[in-house]
């Protein structure tokens, strides 16, 4: 299987599917927070803590060239552990994220409310649907809406390529790959992207299962070329969590 990156001594060398779709001398946005996603739990995950919030900001497109993540551990506590990312290419930061890891332990006995089922087909029911812009990494497969519809849109997604040459995707990989996603399925109108996103914060309250990640499009706001959306996520046993983003108005093929 092709994957996005090849770990040659301390730099990830970007591969072809990585490529981002803004610019031929970008990476994808998703394989840049799937990366600093996959690094952090990799040099400061721990047994019984969970990476429960994953923060990332982009100020700028990431170019299409050898990748190193200089890392620390900012805090280190019994309940709670948050370690800090930085995406550098020859010299420059393209990304910086933290990430926050908390002790898994028995939830309170009382209820909570956590909203209602989304109530979208399983993915093995659905067609896979072919995607024309290049560079998209993963299978599609659409339960309701799309891209510029109206709500509800729901969507699955499965990764068709490794994250990390030789490393098999774990399912935080997989869920860290997808949340670059939740910008276009909050913001797009009309099939156009539309916005960039500056950011995007993955929060997540269990392990995901299997290779499928669910979309839910929850909100979009938007004025004066700027918006904020957010998704819930979902993996085929039930909700996961949420991803929130920035987005600034752009269009493909625009510097």
């Amino acid at each position: 299987m092709q994957a996005m990156f090849s770990l040659q001594d301390d730099l990830y060398v970007p591969n072809d599917v990585a490529r981002g779709v803004w610019s031929e001398d970008s990476l994808h946005g998703r394989a840049v927070v799937g990366l600093v996603g996959h690094v952090l739990v990799k040099r400061f995950g721990k047994a019984g803590m969970l990476p429960a919030r994953l923060t990332i900001d982009m100020p700028r497109l990431s170019r299409f060239a050898p990748v190193r993540i200089e890392s620390r551990l900012l805090r280190d506590g019994r309940r709670l552990r948050l370690a800090e990312a930085v995406l550098m290419i020859e010299g420059e930061e393209y990304a910086r994220a933290t990430c926050q890891f908390l002790r898994q332990g028995e939830s309170p006995e009382a209820p909570r409310w956590s909203g209602e089922a989304w109530g979208a087909p399983h993915p093995e029911s659905l067609e896979t649907l072919p995607i024309n812009h290049r560079g998209t990494p993963f299978e599609w497969r659409n339960a309701s809406g799309g891209l510029g519809s109206r709500l509800p849109r729901h969507m699955w997604m499965r990764e068709k390529f490794l994250l990390v040459a030789g490393e098999p995707l774990s399912g935080w990989d997989r869920v860290a790959l997808a949340a670059d996603f939740g910008s276009p399925w909050a913001h797009a109108a009309r099939g156009d992207p539309g916005y960039i996103n500056t950011d995007a914060t993955l929060h997540i309250h269990r392990e995901p299962e299997g290779e499928w990640i669910g979309f839910e499009a929850t909100g979009h706001q938007a004025s004066h070329g700027i918006a904020v959306g957010n998704c819930r996520i979902h993996d085929t046993a039930g909700p996961l969590g949420f991803v929130t983003t920035t987005a600034i108005g752009n269009r493909i093929g625009r510097e």
